[in-house]
């Protein structure tokens, strides 16, 4: 199964950042996620938070030690699964929000106004998890 890993920011205002995908994204376009992607061969699901996150936002960041949610492609169930995305919460190190390509606007959202924007399957449970 592959594997995928969402860096979830929180900020001192208590709100999360997201990151839209652009309509030429090769995957998702026009969805909202986190900073996040696939976890490369041989590198750690904390390291490929830290190197996503820096790839896609320019920010830094360190990963708490373990995940907080796991989101199974393509339905949510382990047992269809062919991709497991990982959400570890991490803590903001450094850095200006630079977007790359993939991605065209970001939002700090809170509890109480994440509901109005479209997102990944894999956010937007990682979202209710968090918002519970």
């Amino acid at each position: 199964m592959k594997k995928g890993v969402n860096a979830v920011i929180i900020n001192n205002q208590n709100r999360v950042l997201v990151l839209k995908r652009s309509p030429q994204a090769g995957s998702f376009p026009n969805l909202w996620n986190f900073p996040g992607g696939k976890v490369e061969n041989n590198e750690t699901l904390q390291d490929a938070v830290i190197r996503e996150t820096k790839e896609e936002a320019n920010l830094e960041v360190k990963p708490e030690n373990n995940y907080f949610s796991i989101y199974y492609y393509p339905d949510g169930r382990e047992k269809n699964a062919k991709i497991a995305v990982y959400a570890f919460k991490v803590k903001l190190i450094s850095g200006i929000i630079r977007l790359d390509e993939e991605h065209n606007e970001f939002k700090w959202i809170s509890r109480n106004s994440w509901t109005n924007l479209d997102y990944t399957k894999s956010c937007k449970a990682t979202l209710k998890e968090l918002f519970k």
